[in-house]
């Protein structure tokens, strides 16, 4: 009996050896993991501070270029909420984030973007004047800015023939055409099928141009400055 009592705590021991060897392997491996999931946080952490630093300089200096041409066009008019060169502003701002979140989110975050810009311009921009005509004009105006936008970023952004600034006339002539095709179709269905002036498409083939342009200047010189400001901010890259 004494042998076997023996003989149980011989095995007990090889056991509870055994135990604590893999515990400390469980540990070891769970320390690994732990300060790897840390480190892969921290990249995560410094790429969403770059990410959302790079979103708030393009749309700032996008929206700025798209109000310095409309000051240089058309002067303080822009600053008048009711006048339609307030465009210079709400569709600069508008086109800009877009533009940013192009460049560094995901679809499903431009999906999401483009829903807080559809909300705050039917918030802040329309407000009490809000109307069924209102709604459907400042739609189809915000899905011309964002389609030239789209087209610029798939096919002249990464056109090498193109050098900076020259391809904010890309940019500007997209816009121009969209937007005249925006004014037709809105003024069709809110006028009854009428046929829009032809000064009212000739002004709105300007706005178009214009913000476009202004929009094009401020991302080409954010390309210009962007790494400079990451450096200068030391916000580490991913």
């Amino acid at each position: 009996m004494k042998i076997k009592n023996c003989s149980r705590q011989k095995d007990g021991g090889q056991a509870c050896k055994i135990n604590h060897s893999l515990l400390n392997k469980i540990v070891v491996l769970g320390g690994r993991v732990i300060c790897h999931a840390v480190m892969q946080l921290k990249k995560v952490i410094q790429m969403k501070t770059e990410i959302i630093f790079k979103i708030i300089v393009l749309t700032l200096l996008g929206t700025l270029g798209s109000i310095l041409v409309g000051f240089l066009f058309v002067g303080n008019l822009i600053f008048v909420s009711s006048h339609s060169a307030f465009q210079f502003i709400t569709m600069g701002f508008a086109g800009s984030l877009f533009f940013s979140l192009l460049e560094f989110t995901s679809k499903k975050e431009q999906l999401f973007g483009i829903a807080i810009i559809i909300i705050l311009d039917i918030t802040f921009i329309l407000g009490k004047y809000i109307s069924f005509s209102s709604i459907i004009r400042d739609l189809f105006y915000l899905l011309s800015l964002l389609l030239s936008i789209k087209l610029y970023q798939q096919f002249i952004r990464q056109n090498s023939k193109l050098t900076l600034y020259l391809r904010s006339f890309a940019l500007a002539i997209f816009y121009a055409i969209n937007n005249i095709i925006a004014a037709i179709i809105v003024y069709t269905i809110n006028a009854k099928l009428e046929f829009p002036p032809i000064d009212f498409l000739i002004a709105m083939g300007k706005i178009g141009l214009l913000v476009g342009f202004g929009i094009g200047i401020g991302y080409d010189y954010f390309k210009q400055i962007i790494n400079y400001l990451i450096k200068m901010l030391k916000l580490k890259t991913a």
